[in-house]
């Protein structure tokens, strides 16, 4: 069973990126920790929606604050009435707003050890852009197979990069959570971001999952078997069944998930046709015919018709006289 968990908000049941299933997110505090510094939100616009999950550093004197000052600054910049800029463009300006904010805060000194990791999820109709700082990571779920997205700003990342020492050493290595990167560690942030589309599927009820987590998560439960819990339960089982794995498992850390059902599938290019497939396809002109003329083409097709029309009723007139 699972003990009580710090939820933030209730776990939300809602339409994510046109999704007709309930997406669901909760967070823990796991089994050693005395406060829970992950905080995970869902930030509605009229254009757009974008979930984040953050994982707070610095302790109960800042990692917790860390965590919700970033949540909270994302959400006023996105919910501006304009937004003009690219997708990309909008997720980043946010995220270095709250990264701003973040930086400020860390000028008291009560303060100045705090920081935060952050993954998001932003989707403006058929657009979907991913962006992170840190290593709380995004995963994509395609029929129970689960690919990891995000790559994680941490030290030993650059050393397995590096070829330095493999990537299943990375988690167990004593310099596992020594981030390179961070929100609020430096005023100049880099966003790492990753665009995608989505592709209609033929069938409705098999789209693609995407799933956000701290590494409370991902450190102690493997890929393949997030995957397969995320693709065989309901959203919201999902997130309870995966915390539940986590905790029984030694729970050492914070652990927060984001489940969300897509109706299609992610791909890293537009759709041919481009645009809001379903609006799209509600304002499509009906064609009366499967071939679609132009002008001099129509005309020259019914000059030929026309002359076909005058032969048979020549050879008609002669077969008659032939006849008689």
């Amino acid at each position: 069973m699972l003990r009580e968990h710090d939820k933030s908000e209730d776990p939300f049941m809602i339409v994510a990126g046109g999704s007709s299933q309930g997406a669901s997110a909760l967070s823990d505090l796991g089994c050693e920790r005395e406060f829970n510094e992950d905080r995970c939100g869902l930030v509605q616009s009229s254009n757009n929606k974008t979930w984040i999950v953050c994982d707070g550093m610095g302790g109960v004197a800042g990692g917790e604050v860390a965590a919700q000052l970033a949540i909270d600054s994302m959400k006023r910049y996105l919910e501006r009435d304009s937004q003009e800029e690219a997708s990309a463009d909008i997720l980043v300006q946010a995220m270095r707003e709250a990264n701003r904010v973040v930086v400020l805060r860390r000028q008291n000194q009560a303060f100045s050890a705090m920081g935060t990791t952050m993954v998001a999820a932003f989707f403006n109709r058929d657009e979907v852009v991913i962006g992170h700082v840190g290593d709380s990571r995004a995963y994509l779920i395609r029929d129970g197979a689960v690919q990891q997205i995000t790559v994680d700003h941490t030290y030993v990342q650059s050393l397995v990069e590096r070829g330095e020492i493999q990537a299943e050493e990375a988690l167990t290595h004593p310099e596992a959570h020594v981030l390179t990167r961070c929100i609020g560690a430096d005023p100049s942030l880099e966003v790492d971001t990753q665009r995608f589309w989505l592709w209609p599927n033929e069938h409705a009820d098999e789209g693609d999952i995407l799933l956000l987590c701290t590494d409370g998560l991902y450190s102690l439960v493997p890929d393949v078997e997030i995957g397969q819990v995320a693709s065989t339960m309901s959203p919201q089982e999902a997130c309870e069944k995966l915390i539940d794995l986590a905790r029984a498992r030694g729970g050492y850390d914070n652990i927060t998930v984001a489940i969300v059902p897509l109706v299609g599938q992610l791909k890293q290019s537009p759709h041919p046709n481009g645009g809001d497939l379903r609006e799209r396809a509600k304002s499509a002109p009906v064609r009366r015919s499967g071939v679609k003329l132009g002008f001099a083409k129509q005309l020259l097709l019914l000059a030929v018709m026309s002359g076909i029309a005058a032969l048979v009723t020549v050879i008609g007139f002669l077969a008659m006289k032939f006849f008689r």
